[in-house]
């Protein structure tokens, strides 16, 4: 006998006092209220480490006992017998709020507030009698051995007027007929047959579903032959399955005509009441289910009530999809920042050298934005208007911010990231991310290499017209000292970072929300606005703003999250400043204009370079990492495909470190619409 055995054993025996206690506590004619708290006790008692062993000794102690074992059983069928299930089957682990917002608060405030007792409702009594998650699994583990002990167990001297499951099975099908009812209004409802396929009412899945569970049920009560049964039990199922592929359509459609919040949660919604149903109509349709299969059925309301519970899954479950359609908008704005072919890449080159033309004048304009005596309020909505003229006329002239791209071309590489446990697909996504790594630095280089010299040269305009530098000795040390390496910079570089990928969530949302609306269609068939532009002109502005909604949403934002953000945190105390690479490699230039790069002399000229090369880097690390992972997250991308996808990453560095800048050819990556196995032969960068 082995030392964790005989341990086992006097750990039992000591215990064995306590349950013989605990069970003959108790009898069939003792209050409901009394028998339920007995057997929440009990339960408790059996899950403290590890309940097959304990239910083992529950039983052995029984069979040794036949007088207690007659009682514990006709205690047992007495609760079952004296309460309702219908809740349990029907509501219990399902959403029950109309809507999400409403959703949340119900759970949140379950959460906090006591419930008033309700002791003849099994629902109800669930959350006692089950309390951890963890109870889903030790039910699921029970053998069939133990199982069929105790159902022995339960059947024990139970005399001919005790029905037993007969009480539990009509609960059953009014449950299955409170569902159907419940599916059949909701699935009915009018933002979710606008984004059905167009068919009549009545050709609604939803609405057959409901008439089709009454005469499954009534056949059922009316004993009619098996084949009846049988036949109408297939037919509701394939409504089901019916169910379940309109509600796939739907999530397709949403991606195309913008995502509801509210629509989400009822599909959500939806889902899970038709698996419930399915899951009653097994326990239906076999009125002898086996042991193993009751204990997994019982499991599965177990983990559905926690798992519903939750305001963590409830934000999951309903956000990704949401989640899933920014990342998708932001992925259309995406592809135009990825370089694949030559040509691409010298037209990426040119529209960063205009972003840098015009980023040139606006950090200058900052610069004597910032001497003015205003308040900090109206400096930093200035500052904000400033960028945000900015960003748009790049954006309007078909030039590029380099900082911008990252938050975007993530999301592009996110979309590719299926079947990546298919090395060919794996490959082809390295060769895309090294696409866009050397796409974000050349973009960087084009901004860089024009917005200095032009600053020089406006400050040199400047200079010849007033007599003075555009700059004044004091405000060009200040300048300087901003992209300090030894200073905050850096931090304040990372906070830029994050305003980047929130000006794209934004830009996504708005993208969303025109969609959601239908404001192109709207637009075009605007009377005042036809009235004012004209028919064809309202129609073009309409198709215009829908393509460009995106661009403006996320420009103006970034605009006034730089200009006001930190103003705002000034206001709590918190030092903050804005640090983006081209406005501050403007500055810079600005700066060494007033003061001469003599002033500095080698080693300040190559920390200035060093400050700047890390605020570019934080700035693209930062916005493109945040991007990446919610982008990953909402397409459920799994940690072994990631795992597998950096470990090819990374030895593709290790061999060849110079293709982060210097191009290579390679064959063109699977289209992420076309599936992993996909790959075309066209040479790209």
């Amino acid at each position: 006998m082995s030392w964790w055995t005989l341990i086992s054993d006097v750990r039992r025996r000591s215990q064995a006092p306590a349950l013989d206690s605990l069970l003959a506590g108790i009898g069939p004619d003792e209050d409901l209220a009394e028998r339920m708290a007995w057997l929440e006790r009990l339960l408790t008692w059996v899950r403290r480490d590890s309940p097959e062993s304990r239910i083992r000794l529950i039983l052995q102690i029984l069979d040794r006992q036949p007088e207690l074992r007659t009682r514990v059983a006709a205690t047992l069928r007495s609760v079952l017998r004296e309460t309702r299930a219908l809740d349990l089957f029907a509501e219990t682990g399902l959403p029950r709020a109309a809507g999400f917002f409403r959703e949340a608060a119900s759970r949140l405030i379950r959460r906090i507030l006591p419930r008033p007792p309700a002791p003849r409702d099994l629902g109800e009594l669930f959350d006692r009698f089950f309390p951890s998650p963890s109870d889903a699994a030790w039910l699921a583990a029970l053998d069939d051995e133990l199982l069929e002990r105790i159902r022995t167990l339960w059947n024990h001297e139970r005399g001919p007027a005790e029905p037993a499951w007969g009480e539990l099975r009509a609960d059953l099908e009014d449950a299955l007929v409170l569902l159907a009812s419940r599916i059949r209004v909701i699935g009915s409802s009018a933002p979710m047959r606008s984004r059905m396929a167009e068919g009549r009412l009545g050709d609604l899945p939803f609405q057959k579903l409901g008439p089709a569970v009454e005469v499954l049920v009534q056949h059922g009560r009316d004993g009619a032959d098996t084949d009846i049964r049988a036949s109408d039990l297939n037919y509701v199922r394939t409504l089901s399955d019916s169910g379940h592929a309109a509600l796939d359509g739907i999530l397709s459609r949403l991606e195309e005509a913008g995502v509801s919040m509210e629509v989400v949660y009822d599909v959500e919604r939806l889902r899970a009441m038709l698996r419930r149903l399915e899951l009653l109509l097994e326990a239906w349709g076999d009125p002898d289910l086996p042991p193993k299969r009751a204990a997994a059925l019982l499991s599965e309301l177990v983990q559905d009530n926690h798992t519903r519970r939750s305001l963590a899954e409830l934000a999951r479950n309903n956000l990704q999809l949401l989640a899933r359609s920014i990342v998708e908008r932001s992925a259309e704005t995406g592809e135009h920042y990825i370089a694949h072919t030559r040509a691409e890449y010298a037209g990426l080159i040119r529209s960063a050298l205009g972003g840098g033309v015009v980023t040139a004048f606006t950090a200058l304009i900052k610069i004597s934005l910032a001497s003015l005596a205003v308040s900090a309020f109206l400096e930093g909505t200035l500052v904000g208007i400033n960028y945000a003229v900015c960003f748009v006329t790049i954006q309007l002239l078909g030039f590029t911010l380099a900082t911008k791209q990252p938050a975007t071309t993530a999301p592009a590489l996110a979309r590719r990231m299926t079947g990546l446990r298919n090395p060919k697909a794996a490959e082809a996504l390295v060769d895309e991310i090294l696409v866009v790594i050397r796409s974000q630095t050349v973009a960087i280089l084009g901004n860089l290499v024009t917005v200095f010299p032009m600053v020089l040269l406006l400050d040199w305009i400047w200079l010849h017209a007033t007599g003075a530098h555009w700059m004044s000795p004091v405000k060009a040390r200040t300048v300087l000292e901003s992209v300090d390496i030894f200073r905050a910079t850096f931090v304040f570089a990372a906070c830029t970072g994050v305003l980047l990928w929130i000006s794209s969530v934004i830009a996504a949302w708005a993208d969303n929300g025109f969609a959601l609306l239908q404001l192109r269609s709207a637009l075009a068939a605007n009377r005042p606005l036809q009235s004012l532009l004209g028919i064809s002109r309202a129609g073009r502005f309409a198709v215009w703003l829908d393509h460009n909604v995106a661009g403006l949403a996320g420009n103006v934002s970034l605009g006034f999250l730089m200009g006001l953000v930190p103003q705002v945190a000034g206001f709590f105390g918190i030092a903050l400043e804005i640090r983006h690479v081209t406005l501050s490699t403007g500055q810079v230039a600005g700066a060494l204009a007033a003061l001469g790069p003599v002033s500095l002399g080698n080693s300040g000229m190559l920390l200035l370079g060093v400050g700047l090369f890390g605020i570019g880097l934080i700035n693209v690390t930062v916005s493109f990492g945040l991007a990446l992972w919610v982008a990953i997250r909402a397409r459920g991308v799994r940690a072994p495909e990631r795992r597998v996808l950096y470990r090819i990453l990374a030895g593709r560095l290790l061999r060849r470190p110079w293709i982060l800048l210097l191009p290579t050819a390679s064959p063109v990556p699977p289209d992420p619409e076309s599936g992993p196995g996909s790959s075309g032969t066209t040479p790209r960068l």
